[in-house]
């Protein structure tokens, strides 16, 4: 089953909530944490990878925090979901050819690459600007491509 991790979905909250709240000023890990009931350790450890990989900017000392590096319209799906967990891969085997004993004469290699690619390509057509468009809770997709899942 394909899902976003729960890494994810607090990172998604806490970057949402700075492009909200923060107007350019760090908002601390802690009330991040307390203002969504986030556990506040596993938070920490999430908004550390944002940071490393330039998704928000971390300001130490007595008013420190984090802010967002830039827009949400700059900052993809597919971005945070690098950021957090790694690289989105679909089998082992994309990473580790050696991982699998049937690699040489698989049947599904292609089709599942196929997959792999338009699943990567999806991802990053989002930006987060557009979770912050919600209708009764709902997010719509105005720059969503259609893929032709049905």
């Amino acid at each position: 089953m394909l899902r976003l991790s729960k890494k994810v979905e607090y990172g998604l909250m806490a970057v949402l909530r700075m492009d909200a709240e923060g107007h350019g000023q760090p908002l601390s890990a802690k009330d991040l944490a307390e203002q969504q009931a986030l556990p506040a350790e596993l938070l920490g450890k999430v908004l550390q990878a944002l940071a490393r990989t330039g998704v928000i900017v971390s300001a130490h000392g007595a008013h420190g925090g984090y802010r967002l590096a830039r827009p949400l319209e700059t900052i993809s799906l597919g971005e945070m979901v690098e950021a957090i967990d790694g690289p989105v891969r679909l089998v082992k085997c994309q990473d580790d050819p050696c991982a699998c004993d049937l690699h040489d004469g698989c049947t599904i290699r292609d089709p599942v690459m196929r997959i792999q690619q338009q699943l990567l390509q999806y991802l990053f057509s989002f930006n987060l600007a557009d979770f912050r468009s919600t209708t009764h809770g709902r997010a719509r997709w105005p720059n969503a491509p259609s893929i032709g899942i049905k």
